[in-house]
């Protein structure tokens, strides 16, 4: 009988976890552009993913705000240098409207600190790479917590 409460309870667990899931991703005013495979595997439903660099990432985030996407997490978050880390994840709103010009200077001037500083062609330990992986995730689930209300509507 004990092995059947645990079962219980962990699949009602689950079906809690699914649901929050749902909720999120059925009110979510937002979508990520990323190269970060672990954020691919934790928003799936959430993600453009990206085959690229991070300055890949942010041509396709300025892209988008050229259609009237707001940036919604800055560029340049978080202590590590565009350049050090080989992942980035940006929030970006799913409105489109004018031009918002806020977003424009941000992620242009992010493209630009990031051309001015030297390439990093740096041969990463897999174990490093995960690192880094874990360190963007963490930027972007704290943007995602911090999010205004509007943004999860």
């Amino acid at each position: 009988m004990p092995i059947f409460l645990f079962l219980f309870f962990y699949f009602v667990a689950e079906l809690n976890t699914i649901e929050l899931w749902n909720d999120t991703y059925m009110s979510a005013n937002f979508h990520i552009i990323t190269n970060n495979p672990l954020v691919r595997e934790k928003y799936p439903l959430l993600i453009t993913m990206l085959d690229c660099g991070v300055e890949g990432v942010f041509l396709a985030a300025r892209d988008e705000i050229h259609l009237g996407a707001v940036a919604i997490n800055h560029p340049l978050s978080g202590s590590v240098k565009p350049n050090e880390s080989p992942y980035k994840s940006l929030v970006l709103s799913l409105r489109r409207g004018p031009l918002d010009e806020y977003s424009l200077t941000v992620i242009e001037s992010a493209i630009e600190v990031l051309r001015k500083m030297p390439v990093r062609n740096i041969d990463f330990h897999p174990r490093v790479l995960e690192d880094f992986q874990v360190i963007d995730l963490d930027l972007l689930d704290s943007a995602i917590v911090a999010l205004p209300a509007q943004y999860h509507t």
